[in-house]
Parts: C-alpha cells; structure tokens; sequence
C-alpha cells in the first residue's frame, strides 16, 4: 500500500513538473514584470473584446473569436530602474527561440494598406509562435527614449488573420499605426 501512495505521490510531482513548465515564454514575461516598479500589466480576455463585434465586418469578428486573451505590458523608465532599452532587449531574448519567429511588416501589407511607424519608436519586432499559418501567440514590441510596450494576442491565429484585421481598416479608410 505504501508504494502504491508513494508512487501516486511521485506521479503527481511529475505532472504538476510538466504543467507548470507548459507556460509560454510570452506569459512568462508578463509574470516576470507584474507589480514591478515601472511597470503597469493589463490583461483581457474574449469576453471583453465581443462588445465591440458590432463594429467589425464578418471576416473581422471570424478572427477575433479566434482570440482568446490578450495582454498589455507597458514600461515607463521614470518611474523604473532599467532603460526602455534594456527592457526592450530582456523580452526580445525570451522571445528568442522555442518556435517563436519575427514577421516582417511588409507582408503584413495587405491591399496597400501602410504600416507606419512613427519617428519615436526606435525599436520594433513583431513576432508569432508557432508557424504562420498555425499560431497560438501574436505580438509586438516597441520601444522608444523613455517607454517599451510589448502587446500580445493568445489564441488560434494565422499572419492571414492579422491581414484581415488590415483590410477592415484599409475599408474603413484607417491607417495601422506601430
């Protein structure tokens, strides 16, 4: 009876191990910074966006039922210890690696739609997890002289999805701004 309970014991170490660890690079980073000085963590999920559904097209509400969260990580160096500079190279090195791999703007030009990027970001990536056409993670980093934003997207996402949310700007005359 004692090495049945010992082994339950030791299997139950050895899932919790392998659960725990099943925690994206991505959401690491926003753990790693929450309630640090500096720092200000937001994080939504489906449920708050949908609300919004009424302003989308089909193919816009298609892509963001896909979503299922979304979180914000802003920085701003005043009220931090680190450069927006550091912080922006900490992240991109988590980012690094284990599937994740960058996306150039460029592609992201659908239907002539520009992204532009304003002269005060001095750093950008944008980068998914997994391949583009299957990934469960989307996000963009920025930093500038005094702030870094690192702004993520979880869920069942494509480059395509993103290009949909384009051309719903491009048909409401918008601009994508980074």
């Amino acid at each position: 009876m004692q090495v049945i309970h010992k082994l339950g014991i030791l299997l139950a170490i050895l899932l919790a191990s392998v659960t725990g660890n099943a925690q994206s690079s991505a959401q690491k980073v926003y753990d790693m910074y929450s309630g640090k000085q500096g720092f200000v963590n937001l994080g939504f999920a489906k449920s708050i966006i949908q609300p919004f559904e009424i302003f989308l097209d089909d193919d816009s509400k298609r892509v963001l039922l896909k979503m299922d969260k979304g979180n914000l990580l802003f920085y701003n160096e005043d009220e931090g210890s680190f450069s927006s500079d550091e912080i922006f190279d900490r992240i991109d090195i988590e980012l690094n690696g284990n599937d994740y791999f960058d996306i150039d703007p460029n592609e992201l030009n659908c239907n002539n739609l520009k992204i532009e990027s304003d002269s005060d970001y001095e750093q950008i990536r944008i980068i998914g997890h997994g391949q583009p056409n299957k990934m469960d993670e989307f996000h963009i980093l920025l930093s500038n002289s005094d702030n870094a934003m690192f702004f993520s997207f979880f869920g069942d996402i494509t480059v395509e999805d993103f290009k949909t949310f384009c051309t719903f700007s491009h048909s409401t005359k918008n601009t994508f701004k980074l």
